[in-house]
């Protein structure tokens, strides 16, 4: 998910879009999800609108769907970010 620095989504709207992006992609409801990072639905909820959640608690949700949370420089260019920037205009 490649945005402009002008667009006005901040870095927690952007986690908690991914977030529910993945959970939904695989077909899991938030129930199933917070069993299986073992959290509440609730938490599952605050994450995914954005709101106050631990990093431990997100962490535990980033695994249950096969994801680890790493810290990589602002601006910087991720393997799945390549294909937007070398696509070819139609």
């Amino acid at each position: 998910m490649t945005r402009k620095k002008s667009d006005p989504i901040n870095n927690a709207e952007r986690v908690a879009a991914e977030l529910r992006t993945l959970r939904r992609e695989i077909r899991m409801n938030q129930q199933a999800l917070a069993d299986r990072a073992g959290v509440s639905r609730r938490t599952i909820t605050n994450a995914e609108t954005a709101q106050n959640v631990g990093l431990h608690e997100f962490c535990r949700m980033a695994n249950a769907l096969g994801y680890d949370l790493t810290l990589r420089p602002k601006d910087t260019v991720v393997y799945e970010d390549l294909d937007f920037f070398f696509r070819e205009e139609e």
